[in-house]
């Protein structure tokens, strides 16, 4: 069983960059009346049993973390994460939005992985930046030295603040059907299907690509399918504009598709 801190609201530190710990229980925080963060926490603790014989013990199979050290801890590596939207390079003038992540915590407060769960910022080389950036840090150990989890959100803007369409329909789905066969080579990139976003160029080109999933993400095949992905052009380019697009990869292709691929790539040699 895991545990996630209860908790929710963003604290403005950058220009650039929102950090706030994650929500994920019964209650969330809220911002008081200033403005400033109203941080809560609560604890989801195992079920009574009902009336229990006076010898029996009820102890929480996960551990509790202590917000305001996690806060501090995280604030303490802020500029390490700050720094990771560098690495969107060009596309900082378009790629905004938050990457929720979430901290697999051992029981002595080292963070075990960090896996990006959601992401409307869609840049791999920031969300694995910031992976690489959270795998290294080491929090106070949990209330009972147990493992547990917790989710925490970053938020980055743009520089240029560029207006964004959101784009979907048929075209789009048709683009994306006959090119997602070719992530078949890249392997299985997690074992829960992966949620891409795709920014989309005036002249079609694809300017950042991000992936997001509940489960760990393969980096060999996360990489493979990012460089496959950024080599694809899309149909619904628009002038003057830069177009998101939100597709889903499966799992695990078919046979019927991966066969596809293999015999395209035979055609084009």
């Amino acid at each position: 069983m895991k545990s996630k801190l209860a908790k929710s609201a963003a604290v403005f530190v950058s220009a650039l960059a929102v950090l706030g710990i994650g929500c994920g229980g019964d209650k969330g925080a809220r911002k008081d009346a200033r403005g400033g963060p109203e941080y809560a926490l609560a604890h989801r603790k195992a079920p009574k049993a009902a009336e229990p014989a006076a010898s029996m013990t009820l102890d929480n199979e996960i551990g509790v973390m202590d917000t305001d050290d996690v806060e501090a801890t995280l604030q303490e590596h802020f500029d390490d994460v700050r720094a990771c939207y560098g690495r969107a390079g060009k596309a900082q003038r378009y790629a905004g939005g938050k990457v929720l992540l979430r901290f697999m915590v051992a029981g002595d407060g080292a963070a075990q992985d960090v896996w990006v769960l959601e992401s409307t910022l869609g840049n791999y080389d920031v969300e694995r930046c910031l992976v690489e950036v959270g795998r290294k840090i080491r929090f106070h150990a949990p209330n009972g030295n147990k493992a547990t989890t917790f989710e925490y959100p970053v938020e980055f803007r743009s520089e240029s603040g560029m207006a964004i369409l959101d784009v979907d329909g048929p075209k789009v789905d048709r683009d994306v059907a006959t090119l997602l066969p070719q992530l078949a080579a890249c392997g299985q990139i997690a074992s829960e299907q992966v949620n891409a976003m795709i920014y989309i160029e005036s002249n079609g080109a694809l300017g950042s690509v991000g992936l997001a999933t509940a489960a760990a993400i393969d980096e060999d095949a996360g990489d493979c399918a990012v460089q496959t992905i950024r080599g694809w052009r899309m149909s619904v380019g628009l002038p003057g504009h830069v177009v998101r697009v939100n597709f889903r990869i499966p799992a695990t292709f078919t046979t019927a598709e991966a066969s596809r691929r293999t015999l395209a790539h035979h055609h084009r040699r």
